[in-house]
């Protein structure tokens, strides 16, 4: 009975942790003048309907980040989106925010569940058209290191990476371990976006020299486009 009580406990206060949450990230996000300052076609072409894509951004921007896919792609424009969510108790968090958002959900990550969560997602981008949404340097680091998973997706299931830099002309950053930035209210928010393609050569069976040239050309890809939208966002444009 006892610890019956103890985890109806734990859900409550884990539903109103989300809840409160929620309502924060939401009500700090819909001051943020969002603005997206290239590769408005890449985006646009998901809210019409096209094919889907691997959304990808790094951790220290997750929040702009889960925001701006979560509330403005699927609840915004309609776009079918997967979040990929640790089994974490963070994960479940997130999990529960982004579904109320209308994205849909998949468990697991590259330190637990990552197998299964690589072929579930593969089955979202096939089945339903939707597109999954990765943070390769998570959900504990190394910061900016970029993790095979997200290169794993794109070969099996022939979608192309849309590489996302989201930044702020002011925010603050906290003391973690990938330094993640939250933007203040009113803030300017600034989006880049790039598409990554797989080399068709690599994409069936890469070697090890292949792979890693890969990993190398997507992390180099998503440290430009992120240092791009800071540059943009510190210049007010």
């Amino acid at each position: 009975m006892r610890a019956d009580i103890a985890t109806r406990l734990k859900r409550g206060r884990t539903a109103l942790a989300t809840t409160l949450l929620g309502w924060f990230v939401e009500a700090l996000g819909r001051t943020w003048r969002i603005e997206i300052a290239e590769g408005r076609e890449h985006l646009d072409a998901l809210s019409a309907g096209g094919p889907p894509a691997i959304l990808a951004f790094w951790h220290d921007r997750v929040i702009a980040g889960a925001y701006f896919t979560g509330a403005r792609m699927a609840r915004g424009k309609g776009v079918d989106v997967t979040a990929l969510t640790s089994r974490s108790g963070d994960g479940e968090l997130v999990a529960r925010i982004m579904r109320r958002w209308g994205a849909r959900i998949v468990r697991g990550s590259s330190s637990a569940g990552g197998r299964e969560a690589m072929w579930a997602l593969r089955s979202v981008i096939r089945r339903h058209g939707s597109s999954p949404i990765l943070v390769p340097d998570g959900p504990r680091g190394p910061a900016r290191l970029l993790k095979r998973g997200v290169l794993v997706l794109a070969r099996v299931s022939g979608a192309p990476i849309l590489a996302m830099g989201l930044a702020s002309d002011r925010h603050w950053r906290l003391n973690s371990w990938d330094g993640m930035i939250i933007p203040r209210p009113f803030a300017r928010v600034r989006l880049c976006v790039r598409r990554f393609d797989i080399d068709r050569h690599t994409r069936e069976e890469p070697d090890h020299d292949s792979d890693r040239e890969e990993r190398r050309r997507l992390e180099s890809l998503l440290n430009e486009v992120t240092r791009r939208a800071d540059d943009v966002a510190a210049l007010g444009a």
